[in-house]
């Protein structure tokens, strides 16, 4: 059977220890403007030393939930299919509606005696003013820049041509607006897959990337600052959590996520 090193990183956000047997419902779910809502619940894995295996991940996915969503005006109920393209390979959307920036939207669970809900307002996307092959002598990463609005916050997420079934979260790539005066640059590097091995820093030559620039609500920005902290002080980005990321889930845990999303193509030379 396939080993995991790590676990998916909403069901860690609400991880619990071998002393706490309760499961909780952990929520991975996001809708950004122009695109579909996705859904993905879970109930927490025990954090326990060594390794899981794949099917005991998979004994955790939570099938035949009643999942909706509604915009104040109309409420759709989300289905729940088998897809591949994420982890786990289930998710509820549904292909009556598309998100629409300026709008909020409130997330309805209930699975079993459990319900769960959580509110979410999708901002107004941003263009890049740069975006560009970055090569140096340690490798290639992409280069961007843009003006961030003081209060907005933004993040990276990465799809490399026949490689990655998804777009990947960069880590390192978060923005404050806040926190930064007229201008900013950075560096993108690729997107972290929880499924692969050894995490390799730079894009290769030939690589067709797919970037999607997110600005982000201020309880988004948070969780992913929770896990960017954990990439930084932990060994590996999910594994060992010694605390749980912050959550916008009332009777749950993990994230509700509107995202104001561009999208670029990048050519690696």
């Amino acid at each position: 059977m396939k080993k995991l090193l790590f676990i998916l990183c909403a069901i860690l956000a609400a991880a619990c220890t071998t002393d706490e047997i309760a499961e909780h419902l952990v929520v991975d779910g996001w809708i950004e403007d122009g695109g579909y809502p996705v859904v993905i619940l879970t109930s927490s894995v025990a954090v326990v030393e060594g390794e899981m295996d794949y099917d005991d991940l998979q004994s955790h996915v939570l099938r035949g939930a009643t999942v909706s969503i509604s915009d104040g005006d109309n409420t759709y109920k989300l289905m729940g299919k088998k897809d591949d393209n994420y982890f786990p390979p289930y998710i509820y959307t549904s292909y009556s509606f598309k998100g629409q920036a300026g709008k909020t939207y409130t997330l309805n669970v209930k699975y079993g005696e459990t319900e769960a809900s959580a509110v979410t307002t999708i901002p107004a996307p941003q263009t890049l003013t740069k975006i560009e092959p970055n090569i140096t002598e340690d490798g290639a990463t992409i280069k961007v820049g843009f003006t961030p609005k003081e209060d907005s916050y933004y993040f990276f997420f990465t799809k490399r041509a026949k490689k990655d079934s998804s777009y990947l979260p960069c880590m390192y790539t978060l923005v404050d607006g806040s926190a930064v005066s007229g201008a900013y640059e950075g560096i993108v590097f690729p997107g972290f897959d929880i499924l692969g091995s050894e995490y390799k820093w730079h894009f290769e030559s030939g690589d067709h990337v797919s970037v999607r620039f997110c600005t982000l609500d201020r309880e988004t920005h948070a969780y992913w600052k929770a896990l960017d902290d954990q990439w930084t002080f932990s060994r590996s980005p999910f594994f060992p959590v010694h605390s749980g990321a912050p959550s916008n889930v009332s009777g749950g845990y993990g994230y509700w996520a509107g995202y104001g999303s561009t999208f670029y193509e990048v050519d690696i030379p």
